[in-house]
């Protein structure tokens, strides 16, 4: 076989292995005679280039870099990187969908786009509510054993990877030709010392938190790789299968999670006015409004609730979710013959995970009970009715608060089973021109089961209880036969409630749906520069990439009976199916040409340009284009600067969802006894004079949106500028410095006005339009009843802009018998996230945490390592320090904005910083008798406690037990142990 063809082959094997530029400029060691230089692909763009080199700034995480971290969960070893943000994941427990995602440059898991090999990986599950990661990939279909490396580019991509490539791509690179039998066994678990000064604090005012030590959450997994080069070393097959159980954890655990904070001047345990042994709210017969608020009194009567009565839900839920999960796969390339190379992957990967939150029940449901209900004691009957001047005969109006402890926290069981297959074509049609052609195949299934939460319907034909004639309390549906089956809810004598009454109230609520991507890409490479096309300035010519592509995509989600009715009491509404999708037809065109090379202060110069035209099944045609430019005066130094126009179309989720009350908002300002807004301004929002002063407050921070999609969606365009400078000189081998500048803007943001902004610019301003969107219910309530919301329906509004700096800094030196030092910084220097939901309003979120701004969004982020590879033959180690800026609470920043939701809330101590967290992390490793490794570290060394904050800045979703953990470190310090078999 002649060396060019060796050389050819080793290329295509370079490329099918996913072979991806780092960005960086290449090491003095990585030059090579002309004849065995080698293309690779660039990520972010489909030109084989003959150098590690990339126009785009892009961000790589190495196999070794992986394996030092300890880490099973891909989202975790992303979530490492400054440029990421906190989104789905394993501590997500209300709000979590059972999957992974990613989130880059805080603009929404929805907006990035994730990438096996540099092709899509498909939508992780299918979503009936449009939020920032419907139609996300999930990660967890990536196996963290079989990961070569992972790439980051930060910034539009779309003209090369297709629309949803808004925030970056995050591509992961598979070892796929591998070869030999590798096992891998990871365990690992938490140990955390409970002694928060905070808790401390809490503990004194008499409140039960655990102390001691905290061992838990083991996790186990092993991996197993095999590969083996075949037909005369032509072709390769690698196969992998992984096993993965991971141990649940509480906040029950955790002294800092033990209780729901409540936020003020200092903290104190609180919780949800729906609580043990319960809330009633009666209603006045004569006016409707709420006429007392009452508890039991321990003696068999009633007196008035207090906020010392709150039920502390932080217990039961998940800090980690318990999670099972099962991968495997294989990957295929053959050389059919010398010019031209067949591919194949295949994965699969089935997941179980269960999210635990706090007890159903009755949450202020409204029902009518009658006055000579037969399980009320006297003085029970004297507070709901006869203080109201109602007796025998008469009915009263009742709002029953009440959790159900007995039956346990509310369970939803996700299960997804989800598989993806690629098969395609690559080689070349002569020496200058190459093709690539491949189809793929994805879906992503899901089967839900929510346990332990009550029917709305079962619950009113519970408390609706007579005597029958002979003696017995029974349901009144028994009576009349309308429902034989009820039995009476006993919540009125201590310890009435039985496993009987549970069996009837407590339903199951199931869902099942699957998402599906199919995509047929085909593309050619061609160097026009053996045709003449080039410069005279330069000695290389024009290389292009034209091709075409057609995806599909639909998503389908059934839910049963009792989630389309909206009769599960826990679930805030009901979840309606959605069904629908769309067919996209992609022209692309991307061009790469060297201006000047080897001239004096032009070592080279190059531009590159690139172009995807799409036409969509619903009427949509978008175009979407790059421009490049790189400058390197002389070797070691480069500086480049690019433009790119991105494109997100409108999910399934976010065009077909149903418009529905549900639960969104974060704040009513006119509502608990003293009003933070006047009676003027709460009158602009629809309360009556009545009404001011006797709202009923949530004091879990959760009010009513009428929210959904909007099949009149348009898709929303981005526009990315980056420049950057790397510097490697050669008078310092092994130094490198790369620094560039983003600029990320969101036109016509696919986003809800928000209803919090909404109801404070109507309250303070009085504009009408917002006004209108505002609709209370007869109580003057904005979560008691659907009939209470603020209209806040995904449009097309506003923009979305980000900007800052990233840098990536590392030094690699000998250090004589003492052996070889790596040193490396990655960090992210945030310039500002601003955020425009509606017309005239505009904050920035940069170094602000909370109920608009959301996740932390610290100034400065960056991850720090030192690699020390001593003069020991295989022994290294490593010591790491991640470090978060402080961060203050939205509602008290000093923009206008963010300021109408202080007018809200208040001044809350408690939450107004998160202070500057550092973690430590130290890993040790061993390599011996040529086959074994032995990886033993702990991450967060010094068991550091993540900041805290209270529930009034903890929206659901990312905020859990009274913290950010998928941004923190909340569950102490992880030690790890990994064996790494070779055979």
């Amino acid at each position: 076989m002649s060396t060019s063809k060796s050389v050819r082959r080793a290329v295509r094997y370079a490329l099918l292995s996913g072979a991806v530029a780092t960005g960086v400029i290449s090491t003095p060691t990585q030059a090579q005679d002309s004849e065995s230089i080698q293309e690779v692909v660039v990520t972010g763009s489909r030109i084989r280039v003959p150098n590690l080199e990339s126009i785009s700034p892009v961000t790589a995480i190495s196999e070794e870099d992986i394996q030092m971290t300890g880490k099973v969960r891909v989202e975790d070893i992303v979530n490492q990187l400054p440029q990421a943000f906190a989104a789905q994941g394993s501590s997500v427990s209300n709000g979590a969908t059972g999957t992974a995602t990613v989130d880059l440059r805080g603009l929404g898991a929805k907006r990035t786009l994730v990438l096996v090999n540099g092709r899509r990986l498909m939508s992780g599950t299918p979503s009936s509510f449009p939020d920032n990661s419907a139609g996300a990939a999930d990660l967890n279909m990536i196996p963290a054993s079989l990961i070569d490396r992972v790439e980051v580019l930060t910034g539009g991509a779309s003209s090369v990877y297709g629309a949803d490539a808004v925030a970056g791509v995050v591509n992961f690179i598979m070892n796929t030709r591998f070869e030999g039998v590798r096992v891998d066994a990871n365990y690992s678990f938490y140990n955390h010392e409970n002694d928060n000064s905070v808790a401390d604090i809490v503990r004194d005012a008499g409140y039960q938190l655990p102390k001691g030590t905290v061992n838990g959450g083991y996790t186990k997994e092993i991996s197993f790789l095999l590969g083996s080069n075949f037909a005369d070393d032509r072709g390769n097959a690698t196969f992998y299968a992984s096993y993965r159980n991971v141990d649940e954890l509480l906040q029950a655990d955790y002294d800092y999670s033990a209780c729901s904070f409540n936020s003020g001047d200092a903290f104190s345990c609180g919780g949800s006015s729906t609580s043990f042994p319960g809330r009633f709210l009666t209603v006045d017969p004569n006016t409707g409004d709420i006429a007392g608020s009452l508890t039991f009194d321990g003696a068999g009567g009633m007196r008035p609730y207090t906020g010392a009565d709150a039920y502390n839900y932080g217990p039961l839920n998940h800090y980690q979710r318990p999670e099972e999960r099962y991968s495997a796969g294989a990957f295929l390339n053959l050389d059919v013959t010398d010019n031209m190379t067949s591919y194949a992957e295949f994965m699969f990967m089935r997941d179980e995970s269960v999210a635990q939150i706090a007890p159903s029940g009755s949450f202020l449901q409204q029902f009518t009970f009658s006055c000579d209900n037969p399980l009320w004691s006297d003085a029970q009957r004297q507070a709901f009715c006869g203080d109201l001047g109602l007796g025998g005969g008469d009915s009263v109006d009742i709002l029953v608060g009440r959790r159900n402890v007995e039956g346990g926290g509310r369970q939803q069981d996700f299960t997804h089973e989800s598989y993806r297959a690629v098969i395609g074509l690559r080689g070349d049609i002569n020496e200058n021109w190459s093709f690539d052609v491949y189809g793929q195949y994805g879906q992503a299934s899901l089967s839900s089961i929510y346990y332990n939460d009550f029917s709305i319907t079962r619950l009113g034909r519970a408390l609706d209880v007579v005597d029958d004639g002979a003696g017995n309390v029974v349901c009144r549906s028994v009576v009349d036969g309308s429902d034989p089956t009820c039995v009476p809810w006993n919540i009125w004598t201590p310890g009435g409630v039985t496993a009987d009454q549970l069996n009837y109230l407590q339903i199951p609520l199931i869902q099942t749906g699957k998402t599906t991507e199919k995509i047929l890409n085909a593309s050619v490479t061609g160097d026009l520069g053996a045709y003449g096309v080039q410069l005279p300035t330069a000695k290389s010519g024009l290389m292009v990439n034209v091709g075409a592509e057609y995806r599909e995509e639909s998503s389908d989600l059934i839910p049963d009976a009792s989630y389309q009715t909206g009769d599960g009491a826990g679930q805030g509404g009901a979840t309606l199916p959605i069904g629908g999708g769309y067919r996209v037809k992609d022209l692309f065109f991307e061009a790469r040409l060297p201006i000047l090379e080897d001239m004096r202060l032009a070592d080279s110069l190059s531009a590159e340009a690139g172009y995807r035209y799409s036409d969509y099944s619903t009427d949509w045609e978008t175009d979407t284009y790059k421009l490049g430019l790189e400058w390197a005066p002389i070797q070691g130094l480069r500086a480049r600067a690019s433009f790119q126009r991105a494109v997100r179309v409108p999910n399934v989720a976010e065009l077909y969802s149903t418009q529905q009350v549900t639960l969104d908002g974060t704040i009513d300002p006119c509502a608990g006894d003293n009003p933070t807004l006047t009676l003027e301004q709460c009158i602009r929002t629809g309360v009556t004079a009545a009404q001011y002063g006797n709202i009923t407050e949530n004091s879990a921070a959760q009010y009513n949106g009428f929210f959904g999609g909007n099949p009149d969606l348009e898709p929303e365009t981005a526009d990315t500028f980056s420049v950057g400078l790397a510097f490697q000189p050669s008078f310092a081998p092994g130094l490198r410095f790369q620094v560039d500048y983003f600029d990320i803007k969101i036109e016509d943001a696919i986003q809800n006005p928000n209803a919090d902004f909404t109801l404070l610019l109507c309250a303070l301003n009085g504009d009408p339009d917002l006004c209108n969107r505002v609709n209370r219910d007869s109580l003057g309530s904005l979560w008691l009843t659907s009939d209470g919301y603020v209209y806040d329906v995904l449009e097309n509004i506003g923009e979305i802009r980000t900007k800052g700096f990233d840098f990536d800094v590392g030094y690699d030196l000998d250090i004589g018998s003492a052996g070889r030092l790596g040193l490396s910084l990655k960090g992210t220097l945030l310039e500002s996230i601003d955020t425009t939901p509606q017309a005239g309003v505009t904050y920035d979120c940069t170094g602000l945490y909370g109920a608009i701004c959301g996740v932390p969004a610290p100034e400065w982020r960056h991850k720090m390592d030192a690699r020390w590879r001593t003069p020991w033959a295989g022994i290294d180690l490593t010591l790491s320090w991640r470090y978060f800026d402080a961060v203050k609470r939205d509602a008290e920043d000093s923009n206008q904005y963010l300021a109408f939701l202080g007018t809200a809330t208040g001044a809350l101590p408690t939450d107004s910083k998160l202070g500057s967290r550092s973690y430590i992390d130290l890993t040790g490793s061993m390599s011996f008798a040529d086959r074994y490794t032995v990886r033993v570290g702990v991450n967060n060394l010094f068991d550091k406690d993540p900041p805290l904050n209270g529930s009034d800045s903890c929206p659901t979703g990312s905020c859990n037990g009274n913290t950010w953990p998928q941004v923190y470190d909340s569950l102490g310090r992880q030690i790890f142990g990994v064996l790494t078999v070779n055979f």
